[in-house]
């Protein structure tokens, strides 16, 4: 028979005692109330901080979790001394509610509180998501900050809508004229400077910031251009400097334009856009939401490194294809994640 030596009994104590307080821990990471705050960019009601809010609480599900939420709002009062007072509100409230951790979503956000109030502190730990600008204009990562990068799906969007429509040669990119929109804009020129568009030539890429101009270069493109590629259109303002909601901007738009469209981010499911490798603000929470739950077993967030999207939702309207007398092959209906008829 063998016997194990005394030295031989201890380290099997030693490491029953590790594992046993490993459990514990993990037990008591399981069971604790976490207080969580999540910092949003923009507004309830739009269908990105909707999706996102959906794919962190998904993450999160099997945790017992107190939320707190503030909304920033910046799609629809942009102006500088709104986001200011904005920001100061949210910082108020979240250091009242004394989050274990802060989930905070898109660049204004981060650069209005994360940055200024949040970074290089022991507490709380942050995680963001939605970040389009490079991570270094934030300062990210840092001792208590790391999080998800948003990256659009240009490539493929284009291949999908040449799949659609073989004889389109020009493609016209239009987006609203903010911050978020530039750093869009940068991310499209520098990854089609390395892989230009699959048979395509974009022959313009316009920052819109009036709903005037945004009108007056639809129409224009109706001659200039085979198919129109659609970014955000969340903050063009009217003659009187107030934000138009999108849904009117896409009314006008459907009524006036006959070309195919191609959208990248989840708003262009609701308002006929033909089709788009969408990203997903669902993905953007979810990969959060499972950074956070790495912060809850006890690695500090900036131990984890940043992350960025992969997915992209493919988006077919049907309604659409029949309206501009497009036929889609059903192989391709298949495969869509969204499909709208």
């Amino acid at each position: 028979m063998h016997m194990m030596s005394p030295k031989h009994n201890k380290n099997l104590l030693h490491c029953f005692i590790c594992a046993f307080f490993l459990l514990l821990l993990a037990s008591h990471a399981q069971a604790k109330t976490w207080r969580i705050f999540i910092l949003q960019s923009y507004n309830p009601e739009y269908i990105w901080c909707k999706t996102v809010n959906q794919g962190i609480m998904e993450a999160l599900s099997d945790r017992t979790i107190e939320y707190d939420f503030y909304y920033l709002d910046a799609k629809r009062t942009p102006n500088a001394q709104s986001l200011q007072q904005a920001a100061h509100t949210a910082y108020a409230r979240l250091t009242a509610f004394h989050p274990d951790i802060v989930i905070s979503v898109d660049d204004v956000a981060a650069a209005l509180v994360v940055k200024p109030k949040l970074t290089g502190h022991n507490a709380p730990q942050v995680i963001f998501c939605g970040i389009n600008a490079p991570l270094s204009q934030y300062g990210f990562p840092s001792a208590n900050v790391s999080g998800v990068c948003e990256r659009w799906h240009y490539q493929e969007g284009f291949q999908l809508l040449k799949r659609l429509v073989p004889d389109a040669k020009r493609v016209a990119f239009l987006i609203e004229d903010s911050d978020a929109g530039a750093f869009v804009v940068n991310a499209l020129h520098d990854e089609l400077s390395e892989t230009p568009p699959h048979g395509l030539t974009l022959v313009g890429v316009e920052k819109i910031k009036t709903f005037a101009q945004w009108k007056e270069r639809i129409q224009y493109y109706q001659h200039h251009a085979d198919a129109l590629a659609l970014g955000l259109y969340n903050s063009l303002v009217d003659k009187n400097g107030e934000v138009v909601a999108p849904d009117t901007i896409m009314e006008w738009t459907n009524g006036a334009n006959t070309l195919p469209t191609l959208g990248f981010s989840d708003i262009a499911m609701n308002h006929g856009l033909l089709c788009g490798i969408l990203e997903s603000g669902h993905e953007q929470g979810f990969l959060a939401g499972q950074m956070v739950q790495e912060v809850m077993a006890g690695t500090p967030a900036g131990a984890l490194p940043p992350r960025r999207n992969e997915r992209g939702v493919v988006m077919l309207n049907l309604v659409t294809a029949h309206q501009l007398k497009i036929s889609i092959p059903y192989r391709l209906i298949e495969a869509a994640g969204v499909v709208i008829q």
